[in-house]
């Protein structure tokens, strides 16, 4: 098998400081999580911001002061998200793409995150999904495209055939989010077994689910997405810290017998360095 990716998602758009004390929300506090997942086997960050409330925001100024000084601390691969916020136009959503990552996340469907209160819907139009593949494609940015289920992944080879996303595509499997498709084996190798022929594919479990996806992964031959923004705790009742869920998914593969990717080697398993 190839070497197994490690992405880390360390903040995303939802835990809060009253959440946990780890969930790294300023652009310094999110590169000293970058360097210290980067030390323990990550090669990849999935990076969203927040504003000086905590908020999830799109502004560029932050997003390119926190790019910046990951990239002045680590050699990790940037992968800025284009997440939808409530009212945000299509605009506002490749504004992180203007830091020049060398990825961006591309969710091709809507989804309904049934779990929150009140129920959040996550909107991504036709329109929408095209016009920030296109922006990714003329930046050449090499997009992650994020299924929450079987029908995205279906969209997403749509992409392909438009010519808007190039050969070999990636793609992220998201496991267990409510809403979704359910985090199950039988699942996550259905969904691994609809993806084009030469894809790579990383997966990323939710809350509990986590750990067991993390290793179906690794025996799947997929890469693996750890981190606060899809799970905050190590075990039942220990609030976990980012570099600390990078470190369990390196020994699960290095158990596993399968070797971890530096920054470098996932440069040349995703095509970025072509």
């Amino acid at each position: 098998m190839e070497k197994v990716i490690i992405t880390v998602a360390p903040t995303g758009s939802v835990p809060r400081k009253k959440d946990t004390p780890h969930v790294p929300v300023t652009p310094d506090e999110i590169a000293e999580t970058a360097y210290r997942c980067e030390q323990e086997g990550a090669a990849v960050i999935h990076v969203h911001c927040r504003d000086e409330d905590e908020r999830p925001t799109a502004r560029f100024e932050i997003f390119k002061e926190t790019v910046d000084k990951i990239r002045k601390r680590t050699k990790l691969v940037v992968m800025t998200s284009t997440s939808g916020i409530a009212g945000s136009t299509d605009a506002d959503r490749a504004a992180p793409l203007r830091t020049k990552p060398e990825m961006g996340s591309l969710t091709t469907g809507t989804l309904n995150f049934a779990g929150r209160t009140p129920t959040v819907v996550y909107v991504n139009t036709v329109e929408t999904v095209q016009f920030l593949a296109k922006t990714m494609l003329d930046l050449r940015i090499r997009p992650e495209i994020e299924a929450f289920d079987v029908g995205f992944i279906q969209q997403g080879k749509k992409l392909i055939e438009m010519g808007l996303v190039k050969e070999p595509a990636h793609f992220q499997l998201v496991m267990g989010v409510d809403g979704g498709i359910p985090a199950t084996p039988q699942n996550l190798l259905h969904m691994a077994g609809q993806l084009p022929a030469h894809a790579t594919y990383v997966v990323a479990g939710m809350a509990r689910m986590q750990l067991p996806m993390t290793t179906m992964a690794i025996l799947a031959g997929g890469h693996v997405r750890v981190g606060l923004e899809d799970n905050l705790y190590l075990k039942k009742g220990v609030l976990a810290r980012n570099e600390e869920l990078v470190a369990r998914a390196r020994h699960l593969a290095e158990d596993l017998q399968r070797d971890v990717a530096s920054p470098d080697d996932a440069r040349r398993i995703l095509a970025l360095t072509a």
